[in-house]
């Protein structure tokens, strides 16, 4: 639990089926007893990454019996070749398109897959990400419908001591990445941001402002690949390639600046607040922030 949560792992050495089985509503409580909506986050992050790992290991119809008896899923293995293509699982239409709503790559999208007879083909790698994020909130749920609790006097102080350490690593991760222009972000791009470090799943359009944004303001390829590695569908190869292509790479001689603010209204993400009433740019609003900041006006 406290590497869970400390460095967003869990240890992966095999260990007794007893321990396994009884660490797991231990490691419950003791999250719930933080009362922290991102420490629990991180946890069932940490524990549905580990569960993906071992998964992706496992014979398909091991993975098929999982998906319907931990799950209620009925995700049917096989092995059909379409086209070019050998695929491992199969998914009813209504279900895919109920799950693939959580993941914002392209390449989830219905049009870019193969629907046959109201079934929708998989890759093993899809059909356990899929399984991923079902462990994810399952463990949420669990950790949200444990309530109120108190831990044992012995224990408050090490609790209190991992949640300090998190809140010191959140704060210095913010300072190196966004620096001392992180007060200075807009509302709409703040809520994105907000979004996006909790781990919550971003539209398309949403991934291009925040993008196009941070690179405008001075973030380097690498350091926006670190903020988008947080989210529950992230692809590093995918990512990267659509980075460079908004920083200007990929053919393109010029990068693309941030949305205007019309634009984001139009996207239903802009907030609205009466701050930005006479604001038309994030950019411009965020370089007027810091110009306060630096006068100390802000």
């Amino acid at each position: 639990m406290e590497l869970a949560i400390r460095y967003g792992f869990v240890n992966d050495r095999s260990r007794e089926t007893e321990v396994e089985i009884l660490s797991f509503p231990l490691a419950v409580f003791l999250v719930t007893c933080m009362s922290d909506p991102a420490i629990s986050k991180r946890y069932a992050m940490a524990e549905s990454e580990r569960c993906s790992e071992l998964l992706i290991d496992e014979p398909n119809q091991v993975i098929e019996r999982i998906a319907d008896d931990g799950f209620g899923l009925e995700l049917k293995a096989l092995q059909h070749v379409l086209g070019t293509q050998t695929y491992d699982f199969c998914l009813d239409f209504s279900d895919y398109v109920r799950l693939a709503s959580h993941f914002s790559s392209p390449s989830w999208r219905l049009v870019n897959k193969n629907l046959r007879l109201g079934q929708v083909h998989l890759f093993k790698s899809e059909a356990v990400g899929i399984l991923k994020l079902h462990a994810e909130e399952n463990i949420l749920r669990a950790i949200n419908e444990t309530g109120d609790v108190s831990p044992p006097q012995f224990l408050k102080q090490h609790l209190a001591g991992i949640k300090s350490i998190i809140t010191v690593k959140e704060k210095e991760e913010e300072r190196t990445t966004i620096g001392f222009s992180l007060e200075a972000l807009p509302p709409c791009i703040r809520s994105i941001y907000n979004r996006l470090v909790e781990g919550e799943s971003l539209s398309h359009f949403a991934r291009f402002t925040l993008t196009s944004f941070f690179l405008n303001v001075g973030l380097t390829r690498r350091e926006v690949l670190h903020l988008f590695s947080r989210l529950p569908d992230f692809d590093e190869h995918l990512s990267q390639y659509q980075i460079e292509h908004i920083a200007g790479g990929r053919g393109r001689v010029k990068k693309y600046t941030s949305p205007s603010c019309r634009t984001l209204q139009t996207h239903g993400l802009c907030p609205r607040t009466e701050q930005c009433l006479s604001v038309r740019s994030p950019l411009k609003r965020y370089y007027g922030q810091v110009r306060l900041t630096e006068r100390g006006e802000a």
